[in-house]
């Protein structure tokens, strides 16, 4: 059965401006792929970030060069699928998620079984946080209002104000926090100062405390640290889990980084061979990139998919996220629809 693959540029408006350390949007071009065989048709995003690839336009220019060679990998052959598009697009993660993805949705839907049951994995999920990003201090109250109904918030932190961001989040509530720093402290002695600050805070974890290159210096942390840390930035591509052993608690996974859900179930595996405990994140991404990655939610004991939640609206349905409660979905595929 042949297959056809077209493709758009989308772009998606987040409800508040959402700042990190390193760079502030308020909305984001993703590519969307619908790939079909004529009865299925199944769907991709692709969410690229500035700290680990091109842009969208880099993408399309990639489909369009590499689309008959697209065309002829094999629906039923994931592994050697995933060797396949990592050497067309080697530095193209988001790519290749996409292009993964849109392949098991159209793999589960033929074989009438949503992919979560395919990997194995259960409905069982724990609750998801809300993520609250970087901004002015007169916007914090309206974003924690945002967020009422989540038990759990991520903050981002990373800047020269992260003490005036928490005092104003903990004048408006005292809900568990994770605190994702993105590489946002530069210093050795800083992350120390941070982190036993923070554990006095109800915080339950610390995310990527300091730059990726920086793996010694977070090493020692680890060994001071009263709170857990997490790998985000550091854990990228299944090769990148063995050197994180002695440096970190836990790995952040997330589709856009490491290429899709074939690798995202090996660095599951990985985690679990090394004793890492697992997060499962996002970007800010629609139905489509979230639905994808909640299929192996069961195997984390930690999770921030809440990219389509983050939305001004979601052109996309898939899983349904009630106050950070996901509901994976009993259809074939990712069982995605076109809101």
């Amino acid at each position: 059965m042949s297959l056809s693959l077209k493709w758009s540029i989308q772009r998606i408006t987040t409800k508040f401006e959402f700042k990190i350390a390193r760079s502030a949007e308020s909305y984001y071009d993703v590519v969307i792929l619908e790939l079909s065989d004529g009865e299925f048709n199944g769907f991709g995003e692709a969410a690229p970030s500035k700290r680990y690839e091109q842009g969208p336009e880099t993408i399309l220019e990639l489909l369009a060069t590499h689309k008959n060679q697209i065309l002829e990998i094999s629906v039923d052959d994931a592994e050697n699928r995933q060797d396949q598009l990592e050497q067309m697009f080697p530095h193209s993660y988001s790519l290749q998620a996409a292009l993964d993805t849109a392949f098991w949705d159209l793999y589960g839907q033929r074989q009438g079984k949503p992919l979560w049951k395919i990997f194995g994995a259960t409905q069982n999920l724990v609750t998801s946080s809300y993520t609250i990003g970087i901004s002015d201090l007169s916007v914090i109250p309206a974003k924690i209002k945002e967020a009422m109904d989540y038990p759990i918030l991520k903050i981002k932190l990373g800047t020269d104000y992260d003490h005036d961001i928490m005092r104003a989040i903990r004048a408006e509530t005292d809900k568990v926090l994770r605190v994702d720093v993105n590489e946002g402290w530069k210093t050795l002695d800083d992350a120390k100062r941070g982190a036993e600050w923070l554990a006095e805070e109800n915080v339950e974890f610390l995310e990527q405390p300091m730059p990726s290159n920086q793996l010694d210096d977070i090493a020692q942390l680890r060994e001071f640290s009263p709170l857990p840390l997490v790998a985000d930035e550091n854990s990228v591509r299944p090769q990148d889990i063995p050197g994180l052993v002695g440096a970190y608690d836990g790995i952040n996974i997330k589709l856009m980084k490491c290429g899709g859900l074939t690798n995202a179930k090996e660095m599951v595996d990985l985690a679990h061979k090394h004793e890492f405990d697992i997060m499962l994140g996002c970007m800010v991404e629609t139905s489509i990139g979230i639905s994808a990655m909640s299929q192996l939610g069961s195997y984390a004991r930690w999770l921030d998919l809440d990219g389509n939640v983050l939305l001004a609206e979601d052109p996309y349905r898939g899983v349904g996220n009630q106050a950070g409660k996901i509901r994976l979905l009993d259809k074939p595929g990712l069982g995605i629809e076109k809101s």
